[in-house]
């Protein structure tokens, strides 16, 4: 696991900030592993007073599809934003 960041404990935050504050990356030897690995990375990761977008990665994580890797350009918006079920 590596994290890429500029921030730090105490960094202040601007108001018109870059949207990526850090970039997580893991690998595994098998596509199994390396999403099981960023599910826990993404459950401990903490970035406080901002919103991030680790809710939404950890919900794509958990789609059936895209553990299998069936995925395309159009996988979030066919099957995250446009949920038929709303969740």
């Amino acid at each position: 696991m590596r994290v890429d960041t500029h921030i730090y404990a105490g960094y202040e935050v601007p108001s018109y900030y870059d949207s990526l504050v850090a970039k997580l990356i893991v690998y595994g030897h098998n596509r199994y592993e390396a999403i099981r690995t960023m599910r826990r990375a993404l459950s401990e990761f903490y970035i406080a007073p901002i919103k991030t977008t680790i809710p939404f990665h950890l919900k794509l994580m958990d789609n059936p599809l895209f553990k299998k890797g069936d995925i395309s350009t159009h996988f979030v918006q066919d099957n995250l934003i446009n949920d038929p079920k709303g969740e």
